[in-house]
């Protein structure tokens, strides 16, 4: 019974000194010793998010982006074929919103153990860069081919006179970017501002029903709305954030 007893004090001895030299490395080396929380706006719209210093060279943080959902009216052309002469009208009025949430998990990289950082990392969610709606009643029961003309894109109307689709990217964006501030203040209060990239890949148009059909014809070889298109392939992150250390 006395030997149990013993043994019993030398693990409990040798797991409080492991626990005691881990902090001390953790405190030492500042790895996952300290939490800090950060809001900001930017061209993704309104973020927050929590951050971890794993080294004074690596901080790693997480959060969200939510973008206000802004609005934007405007005219876009109606394609009927073989409906010309008819009350059918030549343009319909579209709603457009920019509306979208996003996650983001970031990895900074403070070189020179400073404020200046470069970062990596990526974005998820938030397929839909821009979203489009619009109502006609004098566009319900019409052909299966009818609807209104963006780009060199027909999107479809359905049975009740409705347009909804919009523009989409890939769900998962990688970004770099690089920036002055420490995510993990030093004291208590940072400012943090940041210049980067998102790679989204080619936006796509899509509908809620029906099938998007490609224009050949009645289009112009080079067609602005196409070349941004082709062109569009990344959106630009520029944000400042006031950043908050708890511990």
């Amino acid at each position: 019974m006395k030997f149990f007893r013993n043994l019993l004090c030398a693990v409990l001895l040798v797991g409080a000194s492991v626990n005691v030299q881990q902090a001390a490395a953790q405190q030492e080396l500042g790895v996952f010793n300290s939490l800090a929380v950060g809001a900001g706006v930017g061209l993704t719209g309104v973020d927050v998010n929590v951050a971890t210093s794993i080294t004074p060279y690596l901080a790693l943080r997480g959060g969200l982006s939510i973008m206000p959902n802004f609005n934007l009216s405007t005219d876009v052309d109606v394609d009927v074929s073989g409906m010309e002469g008819s009350d059918v009208p030549s343009t319909i009025e579209m709603e457009g919103s920019i509306k979208r949430v996003s996650g983001e998990v970031l990895l900074n990289v403070y070189p020179f153990k400073g404020s200046f950082f470069i970062t990596a990392g990526a974005y998820f969610g938030g397929s839909s860069l821009v979203k489009i709606s619009g109502h006609s009643d004098a566009l319900a029961n019409l052909p299966a081919d009818a609807g209104v003309i963006i780009g060199d894109y027909t999107i479809p109307v359905d049975e009740n006179g409705n347009v909804s689709g919009g523009l989409r990217v890939n769900s998962f964006r990688p970004y770099v970017g690089l920036g002055f501030g420490r995510v993990v203040p030093k004291k208590r209060i940072s400012v943090m501002f940041e210049l980067g990239v998102q790679f989204h890949g080619k936006p796509e148009v899509y509908t809620n029903y029906g099938d998007v059909s490609q224009l050949m014809a009645e289009l112009d070889a080079d067609d602005t709305f196409s070349d941004i298109m082709d062109k569009l392939t990344f959106y630009p992150v520029l944000k400042l954030r006031l950043c908050g250390r708890i511990f």
